[in-house]
């Protein structure tokens, strides 16, 4: 996600990622770890996640520049469904 961000950034992508329900030390400490570089949100109270009915975690959404929903996958995201999508949506 990381790598996706930093190479297409500038065409107009944007990768935000939501906590769910997790700690201000336990998000630092992933965001170290992994080196994020894109926006982290908090969704403390886990409302918004049970508004997206999301059962797993990660569960990814891909917004189309029009703000819909293009693609959601649960679990971790392949290279290649994340590349498609830039394709298909973004037009990189």
């Amino acid at each position: 996600m990381r790598a996706a961000y930093e190479k297409y950034q500038d065409q107009g992508f944007e990768v935000l990622s939501v906590s769910i329900q997790e700690g201000d030390a336990e998000v630092a400490e992933f965001v170290a770890r992994h080196g994020v570089s894109y926006p982290m949100l908090m969704d403390r109270s886990g409302e918004i996640s049970a508004s997206y009915e999301i059962t797993s975690t990660p569960t990814t959404y891909f917004i189309a520049p029009d703000g819909t929903i293009a693609d959601s996958t649960a679990g971790v995201v392949s290279r290649q469904w994340l590349e498609s999508n830039i394709v298909d949506h973004v037009g990189a």
